[in-house]
């Protein structure tokens, strides 16, 4: 018997069959004594009467249809027990046994590649918890599987736009259809450093959800990173037309980072706020403290982020406007890098917009322990 029901079936009609038995058995010795006693209590009453000559230990005529009777309803009585025991374990190892059944059924389908459905859930007991806990388990897998699906066809496409357009040329070129000037050639090197920062960008962002990303924290005055990374980007400010403001406060909590994963987070946070701010826009950046931690806000003026996309902003390849922002150079990973290099130091990123009211990224880093070195 491998299937659990027929074990739990079999165990619960065993209990029922030994209670029923042990029950007819007491009940059987108990009327018995109890009987024996009135007969004998009668005799003794009847010998105590004069001219009474009934034999001992003889039963009477009533006597023997009462016996009759209750030993009938004894097993009457047992029969219908028995019979009510077994259905009920029965029915106690069907309902025991159907949650099992069904998230194995799950299970294997799972086990297959194929999608389960949400195993039904009810009560609050152990099954009921390894239930919803499968439920969990299921949900999270199905939006990795999404997840991978969608990773894959964005590696996809982005490596064949650039290929594309860099085959093209060079075959141009070389059927003598496009002339090499240094303008095409030098479109054609962009292509190629587009291809590197997307490579690179995949390498750090598989290392940092990996846990594996090799981080080299020291002390890191905050102020001199921003305002670095920040000047980096003067001349694209300028050329866009785009106001940059900067907030930064006397003193900051003292933080312990790897330097260079905080400018990356940095410069791709003022990167995304520099493609999505139109022209006389403005860009705040603002440095300040939270509880004893770190707090960086990168906010913009730009058209905002729809409810319904900032759910997935984080993730890779996502983009609220394909085209726009494929133009413009970005690989569509630079968010999903900043939430990664933002969790490896133990910290946390929040998005905060409305189409319209332009986009606010948040970063919140811990602060070194003032009794550290």
């Amino acid at each position: 018997m491998r299937s659990l029901r027929a074990r739990l079936s079999v165990a619960f009609v065993v209990i029922a069959v030994l209670t029923t038995a042990l029950s007819l058995t007491l009940g059987t010795y108990t009327w018995r004594t109890l009987f024996r006693q009135y007969v004998e209590q009668r005799q003794q009453a009847a010998q105590a009467r004069p001219g009474t000559e009934e034999p001992l230990h003889r039963f009477g005529a009533r006597e023997r249809v009462f016996q009759t009777r209750v030993r009938e309803a004894i097993w009457g009585g047992t029969a219908v027990s028995a019979g009510l025991g077994v259905l009920l374990a029965l029915w106690l190892a069907g309902r025991i046994a159907r949650p099992v059944s069904d998230l194995t059924r799950a299970a294997r389908a799972i086990a297959g590649g194929r999608g389960a459905p949400p195993v039904a859930v009810s009560g609050h007991d152990e099954i009921a918890e390894l239930g919803r806990a499968f439920n969990r388990m299921a949900a999270q897998l199905a939006a990795d599987e999404q997840q991978r699906r969608r990773l894959f066809a964005g590696i996809t496409h982005e490596l064949r736009t650039p290929l594309a357009v860099i085959q093209g040329t060079l075959e141009g070129m070389l059927d003598h259809v496009i002339e090499p000037t240094p303008e095409r050639i030098a479109g054609l090197h962009g292509q190629t450093l587009l291809l590197r920062r997307l490579i690179t960008d995949l390498r750090d962002l598989s290392l940092a959800q990996a846990g594996q990303l090799e981080l080299h924290p020291r002390p890191v005055d905050m102020t001199t990173l921003v305002s670095d990374a920040v000047e980096a980007f003067a001349p694209s400010f300028q050329d866009r037309g785009i106001a940059v403001e900067m907030s930064v406060p006397d003193a900051l909590p003292r933080l312990d980072a790897d330097p260079d994963r905080l400018r990356q987070v940095v410069q791709n946070l003022v990167d995304n706020a520099l493609r999505y701010t139109p022209p006389g826009g403005t860009v705040r950046i603002t440095l300040g403290a939270d509880n004893g931690d770190v707090r960086l806000a990168v906010a913009d003026t730009g058209r905002g982020i729809g409810s319904g996309d900032l759910p997935h902003i984080f993730e890779h390849f996502y983009r609220t406007d394909e085209s726009r922002a494929r133009s413009s150079g970005g690989t569509g990973l630079g968010l999903a890098i900043v939430k990664s290099l933002v969790e490896a130091h133990h910290g946390r990123v929040t998005v905060d917009s409305r189409p319209g009211a332009g986009t606010t990224f948040t970063v919140t880093l811990p602060a070194r322990p003032r009794g550290d070195a």
